[in-house]
């Protein structure tokens, strides 16, 4: 009989947690809200984003009130995703979302970002060659690679000294694709 009494609440925790994503605001129940530094007045502070720092991958993904399926195998030896998640307009809704990596090999120099907003934004790279990356899916590389999906804007950007521009290209879509 006790187990029947868990079943309510457990449908309620799953509910609640359902509703966080329904309602389009990030849940930053478990991030840890960085506090700004400085002079700036609290009106000032007003304008600049909320910056949260995410203890795991898994943590911060569950968060967001939109899905991200961060790249499971980057073209490199490479250090763990970090994740930052910044709120632009203080209230949860308008997000840019930061995946970082580096080589495990410091003197390798590799460097690996993706930043995904769920508003639109116009990155410099529009100005590149137009390509397209799956069926329905097109975007624009010039040294690094933009695209939208349901209203999710997305920039990779991927730096090797060690490989040929043909390849950073070719890796770059691969990450793309596994993003899809």
């Amino acid at each position: 009989m006790e187990k029947l009494s868990f079943i309510p609440i457990i449908l309620v925790l799953m509910l609640f947690g359902c509703q966080q994503k329904q309602n389009g605001a990030l849940d930053t129940s478990k991030l840890e809200k960085v506090e700004q530094t400085g002079d700036a007045t609290e009106e000032q502070l007003k304008s600049v984003p909320i910056l949260y720092n995410v203890p795991s991958l898994k943590v911060g993904l569950d968060a967001l009130p939109f899905e991200v399926i961060p790249p499971n195998d980057l073209p490199f030896d490479a250090m763990p995703l970090k994740m930052t998640i910044e709120d632009f307009k203080h209230d949860g809704k308008e997000l840019r979302v930061d995946f970082m990596s580096i080589s495990k090999n410091k003197e390798d120099d590799i460097i690996f970002m993706i930043t995904v907003h769920n508003f639109k934004v116009e990155y410099a790279e529009s100005l590149g060659e137009e390509v397209q990356i799956t069926e329905g899916v097109a975007g624009y590389y010039n040294g690094s690679l933009s695209f939208e999906k349901d209203g999710i804007y997305y920039n990779i950007g991927y730096y090797n000294p060690n490989i040929s521009e043909e390849q950073i290209k070719e890796d770059t879509f691969d990450i793309a694709l596994q993003m899809l």
